[in-house]
């Protein structure tokens, strides 16, 4: 939630502030990240997956599209001691990755997160996403379009690194008679594979955001459970907010952790508004009702969802949830928030289970799978 979107405006037209822009991997497959290995020094080892296993033209342009972006992130990276040591840093740089080495330091100390490794590089892209990640359903349903990926198994959504190629495939999509929701990433996780790095796309959020995207994507360099997208990005959601809550409480910021667990109570509002609509709709959707009375009801139902939203703005004094409000909403925009939150209760249980403590968590967690 409180992400930064960009939509294309012939999907939607405005930006989606409410979805949590963070994501496991950006979908390009696990085989994309294996061949980039093969052009960065050190990288040797990494097994190259065969392209020869790969067929058609979309599915070849998708993983080599996913190198070519992987590996201009890799080559770009330097070590934040550098950086800092450069004369010609500026000084809001330095205090971010300074601010940042000492948010994967708390990760492993107090959190039972891999912070050694990852976000000790810095890499400027030069553009303001990294990925643009895109949902899609059928104007029925709240199943998910899914797609397979090599090692990492069957995920609901598929990611670019240039946005004009996720713009062709969503209007691709679109002519088959998918709902799309395109919307720009500024931050993921290679779980593992390589030292992921701060990246410009996210460096600049103030602190408690950081810190609750450093938490997150460390969550899936922990678990990561193939082919469940809501299970890997749920549980990565309550890991940085518990985190952040705890980061708050070590610090000695109450006050800061009390407008914390007020930010955290609007965004179960919203969501549970979510849950609301996904239900009725679930209804609507298994009925006998007639594809025209369908429609009608489903867009009645999407207008009821905006009304109690704008109301819960209204009730907050903020315009936290404005853009959103402007979308016009499909199937595709649910799902890319139901994706990150309907597992969360279940995480939130078990976390409290563990009184608290991450590493007993996160084994409670592993043998749940």
């Amino acid at each position: 939630m409180e992400g930064r979107t960009l939509v294309r405006p012939s999907i939607a037209q405005a930006r989606n502030e409410w979805r949590n822009q963070r994501s496991l991997l950006p979908l390009l497959g696990l085989a994309s990240l294996w061949i980039a290995g093969m052009f960065v020094p050190g990288m040797r080892g990494i097994l190259l997956f065969p392209l020869l296993f790969l067929s058609g033209c979309e599915t070849l342009h998708f993983y080599g599209q996913g190198v070519l972006g992987q590996v201009e992130i890799l080559r770009k990276s330097r070590p934040n001691a550098k950086i800092i040591a450069a004369p010609e840093t500026t000084e809001a740089l330095k205090k971010k990755l300074v601010l940042a080495e000492a948010l994967c330091d708390f990760a492993s100390e107090e959190l039972a997160l891999p912070g050694d490794s990852a976000y000790h590089k810095y890499a400027d892209i030069g553009r303001r996403h990294v990925v643009f990640v895109l949902h899609a359903a059928t104007e029925f349903s709240l199943e998910p379009k899914t797609w397979h990926y090599p090692i990492i198994g069957e995920l609901d959504y598929r990611g670019y690194f240039k946005e004009e190629d996720a713009i062709a495939y969503s209007r691709k999509l679109e002519a088959e008679g998918y709902e799309i929701h395109l919307g720009g990433t500024n931050a993921f996780s290679t779980l593992g594979v390589f030292h992921d790095p701060l990246l410009n796309t996210f460096i600049d959020y103030p602190e408690i955001d950081l810190a609750e995207t450093i938490f997150h994507e460390l969550t899936h360099r922990r678990i990561f459970k193939s082919g469940d997208t809501t299970f890997n990005e749920s549980l990565a959601n309550v890991v940085q907010e518990e985190g952040v809550r705890k980061y708050l409480r070590a610090k000695g910021r109450m006050a800061e952790l009390a407008d914390y667990k007020e930010r955290l109570m609007r965004r179960r509002d919203f969501y549970l508004e979510i849950a609301v609509t996904r239900e009725q709709l679930t209804k609507l959707y298994a009925s006998d009702a007639k594809e025209g009375a369908m429609r009608a009801e489903k867009k009645r139902v999407l207008g009821k969802l905006k009304a109690r939203a704008r109301a819960l703005q209204n009730r907050w004094g903020t315009k936290a949830l404005e853009g959103w409000l402007s979308l016009e909403l499909t199937n595709a925009h649910l799902l890319a928030l139901i994706t990150y939150n309907s597992e969360m209760p279940k995480f939130r249980k078990i976390m409290e289970e563990s009184g608290g403590d991450f590493e007993v968590f996160f084994e409670r967690v592993k043998s749940a799978e």
